[in-house]
Order: structure tokens, then C-alpha cells, then sequence
């Protein structure tokens, strides 16, 4: 199954014990490949620091505050889009089949979004309009981040052709080249592996 994200991330099952959920933090950014598990951006475009989002609110759940399996890797905007908004009102009901959230670990999640060739993210399903437009994943700044990533990927690839051809191989190392410069002022060197 194809994943709009890139990559479906998976909660590990022998988190330790902690004292506070945000210890969490580090383990949590591994398991979901430094990227927001709902919008799949990469940290290294972030505006602010990536947080945790407990996927039940402690409103809700105030005894899964540091349940492991109920924290995701989020971006500030996901985060703050979704905060304690949950339609049931039902701890153990997430949805309703049009309103509401998948855990973004759950394969179902992949299947309510896809990314068109521009770097969209679309719906495919009501549910996945609901959660599409509570977590703004229409805005911009997503299909941006996610082109960025492409282009810095097919750069990568470029650098290591073969090229015979003078100017075609001057054309390519001023493409990189540019393009680094605009990934420096971004904030450095992402790892997108």
C-alpha cells in the first residue's frame, strides 16, 4: 500500500516506563522517521520543534498520559490543529466513520489520504475530508515541503551520474548547488533516510 507520508510509522512495543510522557520524545522521533505522523513532513523543514500529541486527549484519557501507544510524533500545526478535539466523546471510539481520527500507525490512515503529483494531499473518503480539513493539510506549506524533499532526493541522484557532456554537467552542479544554498538557509542537512 502506498503511503501519502512516504513512510507509515510504527510504534515500538517495549517502550520503557517514564516519568513523563515528553521522555518519550526521542524514541517517538525514531519510530516515525523524524516526520509529523499525520502530515508526514520531515522535521528538518519545521517551522518550531516537533512535539508529542497524545492521539486520546488526557481530557479523555487521563490515565494514557504516558501510554507509549498513545503519543505521536507531531508538528506544531497538526498538533495544534487537533489539540483535544474529539467528536464522540468517547475515549475508546476515535470515530464515527465521518468524523473524527485514525491513529496515524494504523494502515487505515493511509487509505483516507493520497498525494497527487504536485505534492497535494487529497481525500479519498469522508472521513479522511474530516480529518483533511481539521488538520489543514490543503495548505500549502505541505505540498512545498514535500517538493522540496523530492528535489533535494533527485539531486542526490544527479550528483553521482556520469554526465560527458560539459555544459550539461556545469547546468546540473549549478542546480545543486543553488539548491544547497536554499537547504542551508532552510536550517542545514536533513537525513531523509
Amino acid at each position: 500500500m502506498k503511503d501519502f507520508r512516504n513512510r507509515i510509522p510504527a510504534r515500538r512495543n517495549d517502550a520503557p516506563e517514564v516519568k513523563t510522557y515528553q521522555e518519550y520524545k526521542p524514541l517517538l522521533r525514531e519510530d516515525f522517521h523524524e516526520r509529523c505522523g499525520y502530515c508526514g513532513d520531515h522535521e528538518f523543514f519545521r517551522d518550531t520543534f516537533y512535539e508529542i500529541d497524545h492521539f486520546v486527549p488526557k481530557k479523555l484519557a487521563p490515565e494514557r498520559e504516558k501510554d507509549y501507544s498513545n503519543l505521536v510524533y507531531s508538528c506544531r500545526t497538526c498538533n495544534n490543529s487537533k489539540r483535544a478535539k474529539w467528536p464522540t466523546k468517547i475515549a475508546d471510539q476515535p470515530n464515527n466513520g465521518k468524523e473524527g481520527w485514525i491513529d496515524p500507525c494504523n494502515n487505515e490512515y493511509s487509505e483516507q489520504f493520497e498525494r497527487l503529483s504536485d505534492g497535494s494531499v487529497k481525500s479519498k473518503t469522508l472521513l479522511g475530508y474530516w480529518m483533511w480539513r481539521e488538520l489543514s493539510l490543503g495548505n500549502p506549506i505541505h505540498r512545498l515541503k514535500w517538493s522540496l524533499e523530492q528535489l533535494r532526493i533527485e539531486l542526490r541522484k544527479a550528483s553521482s551520474l556520469e554526465i560527458s557532456d560539459i555544459e550539461e554537467g556545469k547546468q546540473v552542479q549549478e542546480l545543486f548547488s543553488s539548491y544547497m544554498k536554499l537547504e542551508e538557509q532552510l536550517r542545514g542537512f536533513p537525513n531523509f533516510y
